[in-house]
């Protein structure tokens, strides 16, 4: 089986799952399960990080970052932050070394407060996250048929060898057409707004990732979900371009 064939599997797999999440689950265990993630994600970023600070422990990290989560989802945020402060100062001051200190909080917020920002936005209206979802998977569609096709000026050779401007403009593209014709569905026009702004925005967030994995030498996030690697690879542009839409519909 081809690696797109498996990809393109994977990833339909994958969009059911989280459009059903959306529509079917209750809201607060929509949000206990997006708590969950942020713990997959938290523990793959940790996981990353042991490449160059080996005492780093992923699984008690995710664990935390799972208790963050709920404590932004359900609770309080500046609980969480309290938490991750902790929980990082006792782990460095066991190994004696500021490293482990930023390493394991960076960790924690990357992981959790970028991921729970699914679950407030659900808070807003849930036809959001199917607006975000649009906006985003579009991209990374038609960045990737666009970039294969038409691409030929690197974007940003040193963090995505295979990434080129065309491919981001057809990104940009792709996400302004889905996002704009889901947000006019779901009579939510305000939210073309957002998703002009994400477009742009998510295509930092995979750069992001990619600068974190080019600087621990590795290639994937992790090798959950075939095709795509980890949970980080698929949902880095997500993470970025939900933050934009949280903090646009907080403000209005």
């Amino acid at each position: 089986m081809s690696k797109l064939l498996v990809r393109t599997i994977s990833g339909i797999i994958l969009a059911s799952i989280a459009i059903s999440a959306v529509l079917f689950l209750d809201k607060n265990i929509f949000k206990f399960f997006i708590a969950v993630l942020s713990a997959v994600a938290v523990w793959e970023t940790a996981n990353l990080l042991t490449k160059k600070f080996e005492k780093i422990n992923p699984i008690s990290t995710a664990i935390i970052g799972f208790l963050a989560s709920l404590s932004i989802l359900f609770f309080n945020f500046y609980l969480a932050v309290l938490t991750i402060f902790l929980y990082g100062f006792y782990e460095a001051v066991k190994k004696w070394d500021i490293n482990y200190l930023t390493s394991i909080v960076f960790s924690l917020i990357y992981g959790s407060f970028f991921v729970s920002s699914l679950g407030l936005l659900v808070d807003e209206d849930k036809y959001l996250l199917l607006i975000l979802f649009a906006t985003v998977w579009a991209g990374d569609t038609f960045a990737y048929f666009v970039g294969k096709t038409f691409g030929k000026n690197k974007l940003a050779p040193r963090l995505s060898p295979k990434k080129t401007l065309e491919g981001a403009f057809g990104s940009i593209l792709g996400s302004l057409i889905a996002g704009g014709i889901t947000a006019y569905y779901f009579n939510h026009l305000e939210a073309i707004v957002p998703t002009a702004i994400a477009s742009i925005v998510m295509q930092i967030g995979d750069l992001f990732e990619s600068f974190l994995k080019r600087q621990v030498g590795v290639k994937d996030s992790s090798n959950l979900i075939p095709g795509h690697g980890g949970i980080l690879d698929r949902i880095d542009a997500l993470m970025f371009a939900s933050i934009v839409f949280l903090t646009f519909y907080n403000f209005l």
